[in-house]
């Protein structure tokens, strides 16, 4: 299936459902803001505790456009529910996928601490050559220098590797509200295998709604409150298809009908 039918079937899945889609969105972004706000005005422990309930409360958006989609019963605030009652499940199934993702977090990591450390002591180099020109401190600049390219580029190549692996997870919570049973590892495992193959064309659904957003910007943001849902169940349309999802057959996998871009 193209994008294109994606996104014809996402459509199709919203008809007479566009204004409650629009609100359920409009209530997420404006409990979230509330919440992250009043949470950021307590140092330290509140954008920690912002960050820790983002996550559950993010699935239980997903899992409302599920329901939405699906044409089951949903509330306004049901993500609230839904994110604190699986609370345990859904940072069980984020750390595996971190656990997944620890080569890329790391390299990231030793990579920048490269680049900084290269860009300071540089900096630090040519102040002093400013005062002293010496050949030494004219090597010890370059060197600096040299490191922080290094830095640079291993930091820029290690983000693109996280990206790329990321993807292999990014159905994860879906599997988990079709799957609610089955272990995180399970859950992201099952993710894994059914995005090898279909990362690509899952980065280039995304990115066939760039045009929307940019013309959301002349609507004052107003337009995301559409955009949003339609992006969301055109990402459920490309899980479904991938897990050959009936409303009362879910199944782990199928690679039978790969999804291929426009």
């Amino acid at each position: 299936m193209i994008s294109s039918e994606l996104r014809l079937n996402a459509r199709e899945a919203l008809k007479g459902k566009w204004g409650k889609a629009a609100l359920l969105t409009l209530c997420y972004c404006l409990i979230t803001f509330v919440i992250s706000f009043l949470l950021n005005l307590i140092p330290i422990i509140g954008p920690i505790a912002q960050f820790v309930i983002s996550i559950p409360i993010g699935f239980g958006f997903l899992v409302s456009f599920i329901k939405l989609k699906r044409d089951e019963d949903v509330t306004y605030t049901d993500f609230l529910n839904i994110g604190f009652s699986n609370f345990g499940k859904v940072w069980s199934v984020s750390g595996n996928i971190i656990l997944k993702m620890i080569i890329p977090i790391v390299l990231v990591v030793i990579f920048l601490i490269i680049f900084i450390f290269g860009i300071g002591a540089s900096i630090s180099s040519s102040m002093m050559l400013y005062s002293y020109n010496t050949s030494y401190l004219e090597t010890a600049f370059a060197g600096f220098g040299g490191i922080a390219i290094i830095g640079f580029i291993g930091y820029m190549a290690s983000i693109i590797y996280a990206v790329i692996k990321g993807y292999l997870y990014s159905l994860s919570y879906y599997i988990l509200y079709d799957n609610p049973d089955k272990s995180s590892k399970e859950i992201v495992e099952m993710s894994e295998s059914m995005m090898r193959g279909n990362r690509w064309s899952f980065f280039w659904l995304g990115l066939t709604f760039i045009g929307w957003a940019i013309l959301s910007v002349f609507t004052l943001y107003i337009g995301l409150l559409w955009l949003i849902p339609y992006i969301m169940v055109s990402f459920i349309c490309f899980y479904e298809v991938l897990a050959n999802r009936t409303d009362s057959n879910p199944v782990e996998k199928n690679n039978d009908n790969p999804i291929s871009n426009e």
